[in-house]
C-alpha cells in the first residue's frame, strides 16, 4: 500500500493557518471613514473652499453621513438607551433635515465670496464618548477679500474616531 507523503499534509495545514490567522487580521481593521481628514484645521479649510465654490455636496460629505452615525456615532450617546430610547432612524432623520436647511442657508449667506481660511478653535470642553470624541463649540475664522476676520459658528461638533476629523453637523 503507498505511504501519503507527509510534505503536501504539512503544507496545506500552514496554509489554512495563514489564511485564517489574515483572515481574523482584516476582520479586526479599523473602518476608515471616507472623507475624513487629518487634521480639524483640514476640514476647516475643506469647509472654507466648499462655501466659495458654492459646493453643498462637497459639505455634505465633510459630515458623518447616515450609516456612521446610526452604527457607530448614535449607539454611544446617552439618549440611544433607556429612558429615552430614540431610534438612531429618528435622531439622524432630525440630524438631517438641520444640517441640510443649515448647508443651503450658509452657501447663501457666505458662498462664492473668496473667503480665506485662518483658523478653527473649540470654545467648549471636549465629550469623549466609546469609540470617538466630540471638539465641541466650533468656531470658523475666515478672512474675506477686504481683510476683515469673521468668526462664524456655522458648524456644529467635529468628531474624531481613530485620528480621523469628520463634522458632526452644521448649524441651522
Amino acid at each position: 500500500m503507498p505511504r501519503i507523503s507527509e510534505r503536501p499534509v504539512q503544507t496545506s495545514y500552514i496554509f489554512l493557518t495563514t489564511l485564517f490567522v489574515y483572515s481574523c487580521l482584516v476582520g479586526c481593521e479599523k473602518p476608515i471613514w471616507q472623507n475624513s481628514l487629518d487634521s480639524p484645521a483640514q476640514l476647516g479649510l475643506a469647509v472654507v473652499d466648499a462655501l466659495n465654490r458654492k459646493d453643498v455636496e462637497r459639505l455634505d460629505g465633510l459630515r458623518v453621513q447616515r450609516e456612521e452615525f446610526i452604527d457607530w456615532i448614535w449607539p454611544a450617546f446617552p439618549a440611544s438607551r433607556p429612558p429615552s430610547n430614540f431610534s438612531g432612524d429618528f435622531a439622524w432623520s432630525n440630524m438631517n433635515k438641520k444640517c441640510n436647511t443649515g448647508m443651503e442657508k450658509w452657501i447663501a449667506r457666505y458662498g462664492g465670496h473668496n473667503l480665506k481660511f485662518v483658523g478653527i478653535r473649540f470654545d467648549r470642553p471636549s465629550e469623549t464618548y466609546d469609540g470617538f470624541r466630540l471638539l465641541r463649540g466650533t468656531v470658523l475664522t475666515l478672512q474675506n477679500a477686504a481683510g476683515e476676520k469673521w468668526e462664524l459658528k456655522i458648524l456644529g461638533s467635529i468628531v474624531v474616531k481613530n485620528e480621523k476629523y469628520k463634522l458632526l453637523s452644521y448649524k441651522d
